[in-house]
């Protein structure tokens, strides 16, 4: 194998290794102010190099994970000092099946964001943006309640009224919690409150489509109260199933 294929190969290892140790931490296995097992344990753990774990360790140290000093290891950080809008931290934490506390974060920051943007973009958006955002309607009314195509035009409506707001910080908030938004459209939708859902998002549109901001703040955040009580819902749902809960 040449160089530049190996190095290859040693980044993909290091990546595996950061992403399970990851898991780890965002699951709580490994506490804040834990010391991580030490280098060659984790070498033989996992198969690898020294190398690949060195760099697994830099990996979860630049998304604030971890912190390194001589003579004493690796470290657990707080948890107020993880970067939570890194897009492999969130699908950790995805992975891990999200807790209360994570679901409750992230509907917090959407109710701070949404029904702003949407206001936004009921000033701002362009006739195309607006389009988008009716093609996106469309397909969260027609398609199948909780298909992946429902998800799609779910997810697409959110990320078009960002982007309409004109602000491309927006935008690239949305983009990188889109796998925690796509997961929360997901057991949403299987509520019993999907029905209700397609009524404000419908709600959302049409006062973006007629300029209203002050009306699309409002519709934003009624959704956002609709849906996060689905998401919980379907959480209770979920860890209740097979004991008997009627």
């Amino acid at each position: 194998m040449g160089e530049g294929g190996e190095r290859s190969r040693e980044g993909s290892l290091a990546e595996m290794v950061a992403g399970a140790i990851g898991r780890r931490i965002v699951s709580g296995t490994y506490q804040p102010g834990e010391t991580l097992p030490i280098e060659p344990r984790i070498q033989e753990e996992f198969g690898v190099s020294r190398t690949a774990v060195r760099e697994a360790i830099r990996l979860l140290s630049a998304k604030g994970l971890t912190v390194s000093r001589p003579k004493i290891g690796t470290k657990v950080r707080p948890t107020v000092d993880w970067n939570m809008l890194d897009p492999e931290v969130l699908r950790w934490q995805l992975d891990q099946n999200p807790s209360e506390a994570f679901i409750h974060s992230l509907f917090d920051m959407r109710d701070i964001i949404e029904p702003a943007a949407a206001a936004r973009a009921a000033e701002r958006a362009t006739e195309e943006q607006l389009r988008a955002l009716g093609t996106a309607m469309d397909g969260i009314e027609n398609e199948e309640r909780g298909s992946p195509a429902q998800i799609d035009a779910d997810a697409a409506f959110h990320m078009t009224l960002l982007e309409a707001s004109q602000n491309p910080m927006l935008r690239s908030v949305g983009a990188m919690i889109e796998s925690a938004l796509r997961l929360t459209f997901s057991m949403g939708w299987q509520g019993g409150m999907a029905e209700d859902a397609v009524v404000q998002h419908r709600d959302v549109y049409d006062a973006v489509r007629q300029r209203k901001p002050d009306d699309a703040f409002l519709a934003m955040r009624r959704l956002l109260r609709n849906s996060k009580g689905s998401v919980f819902d379907a959480m209770w749902l979920s860890r209740n199933k097979g004991e008997g809960t009627p």
